[in-house]
């Protein structure tokens, strides 16, 4: 399976973006024998003394490592991150257990993700979908009689799906409320 020569994560043939760390994947997909790169080559370093510390753990720079926000750290949650031209961006959502995914109206009052003020807003619902965790942690999506559809793409495929009834989703999907395209990330 080819890999990403940022990370070293594994993506599938058809990804053009690393799911992990967002970079663009800019090589031909590798054939399946043939392997990225994972790290730069090791600096010598001089003998340890019997008392010296063990050597630091490998760590991925901070541009490869997924960010979360101060709640997710603290209660594990998920996220739905925005993506535009295929990639993701910057602006993320953190979720709780069960959300309501939509726009804020003062007829129907707030909604607890509101993609309202982004410009993909326009093809959300008020009340677009839900969006909620099981008793056994899994995560599941349900349209909620959306005008423009709620669908997900398995991180292994490359087709989306409509959402016609409460839906398993999992992390590295790709969600589309409408035509806004979200990547979904568990903690």
């Amino acid at each position: 399976m080819p890999q990403c020569s940022t990370c070293g994560s594994n993506v599938s043939e058809q990804d053009q973006v690393c799911p992990d760390c967002g970079m663009e994947l800019k090589a031909a997909p590798q054939s399946a024998g043939a392997q990225a790169p994972v790290a730069a080559t090791p600096v010598p370093r001089a003998p340890a003394s019997p008392n010296s510390p063990p050597p630091p753990a490998a760590v991925l720079p901070e541009s490869a490592a997924p960010t979360k926000t101060p709640a997710e750290v603290m209660t594990g949650l998920a996220r739905l991150t925005l993506r535009r031209a295929g990639a993701p961006t910057s602006e993320s959502f953190p979720l709780g257990e069960h959300v309501t995914v939509g726009r804020f109206d003062v007829e129907t009052g707030p909604v607890d993700v509101d993609m309202g003020p982004l410009p993909e807003g326009a093809y959300l619902s008020r009340h677009h979908a839900e969006m909620w965790r099981d008793g056994s942690g899994k995560w599941l999506i349900k349209d909620l009689g959306s005008q423009n559809g709620t669908f997900v793409r398995p991180a292994n495929s490359t087709k989306f799906q409509r959402v016609t009834q409460d839906q398993p989703i999992n992390d590295g999907d790709e969600i589309a409320f409408g035509n806004a395209r979200f990547e979904f990330r568990t903690a």
